[in-house]
């Protein structure tokens, strides 16, 4: 079967991000600084890009909340259609709009995924108890330190869940998303949902690869990792605002999001679960 023409405009993005990751890395160790402003306008431009025009995706700044407490820097903030446009130069991002959070990196290393998911359970904690609302936290990386990607998928999905099992609290403050241009994509999901009688269920970070959707879909697909986000990103999107299902439907049937796996997931009581929160959100 064909190509769906939805993954040759995903492999076009991909290509630019392995052209700009081999275009800045020359001169990183002149200047960081840039490099890493740099790395981050490429993944802001894929999330304009991919993402519907009424949202808004700026770069560098923090939440701000209504009690006057704020986040730590964060890379790129996606804001709804209903954010003040007066307010959008302001480095200073009104919490009650805030859709998601990424962090980017150009060469993801052991470092930066620990740090992202305790940042991302602080972040999404802070939040929730501010605002009742759950984010969309993802963490976006050109490349990886690691030799081989054997190697790097193995680690990344070590690091994950042992980062998970040190800082996260609850299911929904589970880092959302990590995706690596020219590797893989992981997603976090909570499955089982609870039943009459059933006092557990289960959390991990499920890596995507190729195959058909749970949904089924039309065409082979080997969508690239920044593909996979995509899908995953309006399916995360769309648990909280219904407004991205028929996006989140579509991607899914045409198989952007592939097939998924999760090794060794993590397993919650009732009790554990909701002693911090009313509700768990179910991406499945």
């Amino acid at each position: 079967m064909a190509i769906h023409e939805v993954e040759s405009y995903v492999r076009q993005a991909t290509r630019k991000i392995q052209y700009e990751y081999e275009r800045i890395s020359a001169r990183a160790t002149e200047d960081p600084g840039t490099a890493g402003d740099e790395g981050e306008m490429n993944w802001a431009e894929i999330l304009r890009q991919w993402l519907p025009s009424s949202v808004h995706v700026v770069t560098k700044g923090r939440i701000l909340c209504a009690d006057g407490s704020s986040s730590r820097q964060v890379d790129v903030v996606v804001l709804s259609e209903n954010y003040p446009a007066g307010l959008l130069e302001n480095k200073m991002y009104l919490a009650s709009e805030v859709l998601a959070v990424f962090e980017c990196k150009l060469t993801l290393k052991k470092k930066h995924v620990i740090e992202t998911v305790a940042r991302a359970a602080e972040l999404k904690r802070l939040l929730h108890e501010q605002t009742g609302r759950d984010i969309v936290y993802g963490l976006l990386a050109h490349s990886h330190s690691w030799n081989s990607e054997e190697v790097a998928g193995e680690r990344i999905s070590t690091l994950l869940k042992e980062a998970d099992a040190d800082y996260v609290k609850h299911p929904n403050e589970a880092l959302d998303l990590t995706c690596v241009a020219d590797l893989a994509t992981w997603v976090s999901m909570c499955l089982s949902p609870f039943v009459e009688g059933e006092e557990e269920f289960t959390s991990g970070y499920y890596r995507s690869h190729s195959g058909e959707s749970s949904a089924g879909n039309y065409f082979d697909s080997d969508s690239p990792p920044a593909g996979r986000m995509i899908s995953a990103l309006y399916r995360q999107l769309a648990s909280e605002d219904e407004r991205f299902m028929g996006m989140s439907m579509y991607f899914s049937r045409v198989g952007l999001g592939g097939a998924m796996t999760c090794h060794n997931p993590r397993e919650w009581s009732r009790a554990e679960a909701f002693s911090v929160r009313d509700h768990v959100k179910m991406v499945a």
